[in-house]
């Protein structure tokens, strides 16, 4: 028979796997163009598990970006891909939103066991305005509302 504590524990411990089943690791990086840092940001995905990462500057070679087969990779748009999002885990349902995505800013809406958020990977050159992050939250505002 369990003691007080010996149940307090077991009651605990089922707590804390009950309150981290929909926990989502994420990751944001700014690779600079490295095929080096890109296969240390591979790495470091596969030893943690992580679920998401969001990418800045990633390595590419003829406009597609360096990461393994088995990650499903989101960028957008024709140009030379500054932001893209990588994503390890095949629970994670993610969809781009084409209106506001282009070569240097992903937008999407990420779906989970149950959850409903927006994550992006911006990539904001220093010659640029901002406006796109302005254009970003006006985009998730609308989106919010219409759900």
């Amino acid at each position: 028979m369990a003691t007080h504590s010996g149940l307090d524990k077991i009651v605990q411990n089922q707590h804390n796997k009950a309150m981290h089943k929909n926990n989502i690791k994420c990751a944001q990086l700014n690779l600079q163009h490295s095929r080096v840092a890109t296969s240390n940001l591979t790495q470091i995905i596969l030893q943690y598990n992580i679920d998401i990462a969001f990418v800045q500057e990633p390595h590419t070679l003829n406009n597609v970006v360096g990461f393994p087969k088995g990650f499903r990779i989101l960028t957008h748009g024709g140009g030379r891909k500054r932001a893209a999002i990588v994503v390890n885990n095949n629970d994670v349902d993610i969809t781009v939103i084409t209106q506001v995505s282009h070569e240097d800013a992903i937008l999407t809406e990420i779906r989970y066991k149950g959850v409903k958020f927006y994550g992006a990977s911006i990539y904001l050159p220093i010659d640029r305005d901002i406006e796109i992050w302005t254009q970003l939250r006006t985009s998730c505002s609308s989106l919010q509302g219409m759900d």
